[in-house]
């Protein structure tokens, strides 16, 4: 249940920041809604982030699932950044660093827990 729950809140989380981004495009940066919804997804990623732990013996995957708190503390930067810089881009940059982290560990995670299961086996196979 609280698997769950966490995931629902990552997945709208960043659904939210999506929409954050891609509303200025449509209804111009008037509008004041895209902000709210942006830090919104971007406080709701960082809560799901910091709730979900990897408590696995492998030390690099757990080295990259901790690097995602900090793909969600850009998104919150940048929703700081948002509501208070003067000039209406700054925050575009932390936008983009956050979703640069969030690209590398959904490459990386996957081949370093491969490799991790390798070496399980392969020390499996030398006790034998």
């Amino acid at each position: 249940m609280k698997k769950t729950l966490i995931d629902t809140a990552m997945y709208l989380g960043l659904v939210l920041v999506m929409v954050g981004i891609i509303l200025p495009l449509f209804m111009g940066p008037q509008t004041m809604l895209y902000k709210y919804l942006f830090a919104t997804g971007a406080v709701l990623i960082l809560i799901a982030r910091v709730l979900t732990t990897y408590r696995g013996p492998h030390l690099r995957v757990k080295r990259l699932s901790r690097i995602l708190v900090w793909s969600a503390l850009f998104y919150c930067t940048g929703a700081f950044f948002m509501f208070y810089s003067p000039k209406p881009q700054d925050w575009l940059a932390f936008v983009l660093a956050g979703a640069v982290i969030q690209c590398y560990v959904s490459i990386a995670m996957p081949r370093a827990m491969r490799k991790s299961l390798e070496e399980d086996r392969a020390k499996a196979d030398t006790k034998k």
